[in-house]
């Protein structure tokens, strides 16, 4: 080996800061890096031989050609760490790499080292399109997309720090930070990788450069093979997995010990292979009971490998999950997945949701050595979830055996992928906020680990009806990308309007690029089904409702506060439980504070909404579900009442025997109805046995709204004094549309009028029935809705752009708000705080998540900015705890026991000691 090949062994990779103890290895070899990085690359495709295959299939290579392509961008992951500036960082190090090399000192913010290896790839690129191709039998064009092709895959190994590098003005780079003595040991690491066996690709066909898509293709492919190459650099990055080396090897040497611990490192990750699917029986099997109509069809429809679209529209307590969990199971025996992730509208659904899935994927997935597939719970709360700690630091029974044939095992999550929400959907079965997912499509930092982690898996998202214009847009981007790395989805809802549901099925006929279908079944309740791969690509599968499903609610009208007022006393007397779920905070205070001074108990009311903290808003919603839930008897619901707001209907599994609405869009109205005789009971409000009907009559919804005008004026809500529903809903066309309907038929039947309602409100022929005194508002209401769409799709990544600036020029860190959720009103996260004896410390006490349970979000114009500022001394003691704690660089401190016109209590949350006007909130 000549004195030059040996040089670059010389240069560090990874630096160990410790200078307390000599015997410490000071530096881990840049090549040997590289290929530590390379190694788990290579193992991870290596062990997804469907994935590997499809991405081969897609740029029409070979599959071992493809898999040692890759292996080799990725040892090249790290070349800008040859510039001389980047080793002077070390000053131990040797003197012959950096000393007088360059006169520039190494700069991380215009000139980081995934920067710089754009400039030694330019050097480097011909030789390695040599070992591709018979470079000299190439014309002109052919060596120029050739070039472009291994340039695109080469900045995604180059992008490994979570977002796509900067390629502009890299000449002027390249001038000040490339040496000729790096060069030529950046050269010789890379003819030196030609010695490793089986590493090499053989020469590629030049008729893959005749494919002219062959540029968009390799743009698609970058998004994961981003993901692949950040994973493989965490993992290769871990000294854990990989310590450092001191004596020098050959690489092909190093190779094979990288190999090793490559397969060890992702073993301990569980990351080393594909779960086993358990077969599919039947839902009677699996769930111990007799399936729907909705689940039955679940359990037959025709399912394959294929990337599919299912669309399940039915009332609540139809069985959804379980046909979404049956589903998903049958599709991943079917070869179509690996493994699914559930998205839910907000971090308590998802909780409740995390414990069902446990109970039911033992029964889906094993490892193949028999033990138990990891579980996450994402979002960022998930620390807090008690099933999902215990997960996280469960470990696997000694006897394999026990574990393999068990279905009742308890269920675990490897630490290292619960350790992060970035990790976290790389899991085989996630569940958590739709948000989780919908970060993907965004230009957050790590956004490909997070959209390898859904490929090959089956997106399930619930109550996709909730989503407005901002977040359903971002949904198609995210499920656009989705079935182009041949993904599966199943979406739930209740009612969708026929225009959102025709949008979704586009998505998967426009990637099929197969002729339009219009959508034409209106029945409800009903399933919609696209499948690539079936002669009649969309089905429209009109089902019948589940025995027991149906469901009549009466509604009525109350006009003012004082007449709500009249109904909750007197229900309270008869010793009925009552829920009044008012639409903004302010409201839901002024009635709080209304029904305790009109009724005999007062302790026996309650307020719920948005603005606790956190520790107060677990502890409601516990107090609620005591007196509201599903197993409260008669004797802890008599009497109760609670105020609350939009949270209720998000959240809570709860029940009530009474219940006023304030006026809202019509499927908000139907969700909050949802609460109401929600369990079956008799006449005290116990619960009935098993299959009896709920004694209790038919349910009567109050809703509160302005009085009917057939000819409304423009300011028919603010006039009166429903300001703030207008503020939180926007759209009085749609409020008097839904009353309009409402007040026709008396309230609903449900399954049978769903699909009327719903059309009434959201229709392409309810435009035309809105008033023309109300129109001017309406289209300031499709104006911003438009405007939400736009932002949504100028914040989603370009996916056509590949991973690159071009798809997007601004990544935010994920901590920057650029949201999965569209708010005209900028909210800031306020961490409470309290005067000790040790200074400033969390409003709530706990061992561990003192800080996350004193936050709340609050809306920056109206509270954050009006809070309070820290004194000098406090401000010290502030910056000292956000020096010990990152997390809290990005919160809005609050000391509460400062005088100032905003308050917090345990009974109130966060209120205003002089009442402001009702306006935007929950």
């Amino acid at each position: 080996m000549s004195e030059e090949k040996k040089l670059y062994h010389l240069y560090w990779g990874k630096l160990d800061r410790k200078t307390g103890d000599s015997r410490e290895v000071e530096f881990h070899p840049l090549a040997y890096h590289c290929l530590d990085v390379a190694a788990v690359a290579y193992c991870f495709l290596r062990n997804r031989r469907t994935m590997t295959r499809d991405m081969a299939d897609f740029l029409g290579l070979d599959q071992e050609d493809f898999l040692r392509l890759i292996v080799i961008l990725v040892m090249l992951h790290d070349l800008g760490k040859f510039a001389s500036a980047f080793q002077g960082l070390n000053s131990r190090a040797d003197p012959r790499l950096w000393s007088g090399q360059s006169p520039y000192p190494y700069d991380a913010q215009t000139a980081h080292h995934d920067r710089l290896g754009l400039c030694f790839w330019n050097y480097l690129k011909e030789d390695f399109l040599s070992w591709c191709w018979d470079w000299d039998e190439l014309t002109p064009r052919e060596k120029n997309k050739a070039t472009n092709f291994l340039s695109i895959l080469m900045e995604c190994s180059l992008g490994h720090h979570g977002r796509p590098v900067d390629t502009m003005n890299i000449e002027i780079l390249e001038k000040k930070y490339t040496h000729a003595h790096d060069i030529s040991a950046a050269r010789a690491f890379l003819n030196d990788i030609a010695q490793i066996d089986h590493i090499l690709p053989t020469t590629l066909s030049a008729s893959v450069l005749t494919d002219k898509s062959l540029k968009d293709r390799a743009r698609q492919l970058s998004w994961p093979l981003a993901g692949i190459v950040v994973l493989a650099d965490w993992l290769g990055s871990n000294r854990e997995f990989f310590p450092y080396q001191s004596s020098a090897l050959s690489l092909p040497q190093y190779w094979e010990q990288a190999l090793g611990k490559a397969e060890k490192a992702l073993q301990q990750a569980e990351l080393d292979a594909v779960p086993a699917v358990s077969a599919f029986r039947s839902i009677e099997h699996h769930f111990r009971f007799a399936p729907s109509p909705l689940q039955d069809w679940a359990q037959t429809v025709d399912v394959d490998g294929g990337p599919q679209l299912f669309i399940l529209e039915d009332v609540t307590g139809a069985g959804k999950t379980e046909a979404a969990l049956a589903l998903t199971h049958r599709l991943l025996q079917a070869g179509a997945a690996d493994g699914f992730y559930f998205g839910l509208p907000t971090m308590a659904t998802s909780n409740a949701m995390f414990n069902r899935v446990a109970d039911y994927y033992l029964q889906m997935l094993r490892q193949p050595d028999g033990s138990v597939p990891s579980i996450v719970l994402a979002h960022g709360a998930r620390d807090m979830h008690p099933a999902f700690r215990q997960a996280v630091h469960e470990q696997e029974r000694e006897d394999g055996a026990y574990a393999s044939a068990d279905d009742t095992a308890t269920i675990r999550c490897n630490q290292w992928l619960g350790d992060s929400r970035k990790k976290a959907l790389l899991a085989p079965v996630g569940v958590g906020t739709i948000d989780q997912a919908l970060l993907a499509a965004l230009p957050r930092k790590h956004q490909s680990l997070r959209l390898l982690g859904l490929s090959r898996k089956v997106l399930v998202f619930d109550e996709i009806h909730a989503a407005d214009a901002y977040m359903f847009e971002l949904l198609e981007s995210l499920l656009t990308m989705h079935v182009h790395q041949g993904g599966s989805a199943v979406l739930l809802t209740a009612t969708l309007p026929l225009a959102q549901r025709q949008r979704l099925v586009n998505i998967w006929l426009n990637a099929m690029q197969t002729e339009p279908y219009s959508l034409r079944n209106q029945a409800f309740p009903l399933a919609t089904s696209v499948n690539m791969f079936r002669g009649e690509r969309v089905q429209e599968h009109t089902l019948a409702s589940r025995a027991g499903s149906e469901r009549r609610v009466d509604v009525q009208f109350l006009q003012s506060v004082d007449t709500c007022l009249d109904v909750v006393v007197d229900a309270v007397e008869q010793g009925r439980c009552v829920v009044w779920v008012r639409n903004t905070v302010a409201e839901a205070i002024e009635a709080y504070r209304a029904v305790r001074g009109q009724v005999r108990h007062p302790a026996r009311c309650q307020l719920f909404h948005s603005r606790f903290v956190m520790a107060d808003r677990q502890r409601i919603e516990t107090e609620v579900l005591q007196h509201f839930g599903k197993s409260a008897g008669a004797s802890q619901r008599a009497g109760r009442v609670l105020i609350t707001t939009q949270v209720f209907q998000e959240s809570l599994d709860a029940d009530a025997d009474v219940m006023i609405s304030d006026l809202c869009l019509i499927d908000d109205l139907i969700q909050r109805a949802g609460r109401l005789h929600r369990h079956a009971r008799d006449t005290q409000g116990n619960r009935q046995a098993p299959g009896q009907a709920d004694a209790r009559g038919t349910p009567i919804l109050w809703v509160h709204a302005p009085p009917w005008q057939d000819e409304p004026l423009h300011d028919w809500l603010k006039k009166a004094d429903f300001g703030g529903t207008q503020a939180v809903y926007r759209s009085p066309g749609r409020l008097w549309l839904g009353m309009r309907k409402l007040r026709e038929l008396g309230g609903w039947s449900l399954p049978e009028q769903a699909r009327e309602l719903i059309e009434a409100v959201y229709g392409e022929q309810a435009d035309d029935a809105i008033p023309e005194s109300l129109r001017q508002e309406e289209q300031r209401v499709e104006g911003k809705d438009r405007s939400m769409a736009a932002s949504a799709r100028s914040n989603a990544l370009k996916w056509e752009q590949g991973y690159s600036m071009q798809g997007r020029q601004n990544w935010y860190e994920d901590e920057l708000d650029i949201s999965t959720r569209y708010s005209d009103v900028d909210v800031a996260n306020v961490v409470l705080l309290r005067h000790s004896e040790y200074g400033l410390v969390p409003w709530v006490q706990d061992d561990r998540f003192a800080w996350e349970l004193s936050t709340v979000r609050l809306p920056q114009k109206r509270y954050a900015s009006r809070l309070p500022p820290l004194s000098d001394a406090e401000q010290s003691h502030w910056d000292a705890l956000t020096q010990q704690h990152r997390k809290l660089q990005f919160l809005h401190p609050w000391v509460v026991d400062q005088d100032g016109t905003i308050a917090y209590d345990a009974e109130l949350g966060v209120y205003e000691k002089i009442p402001a006007e009702a306006g935007n909130g929950r």
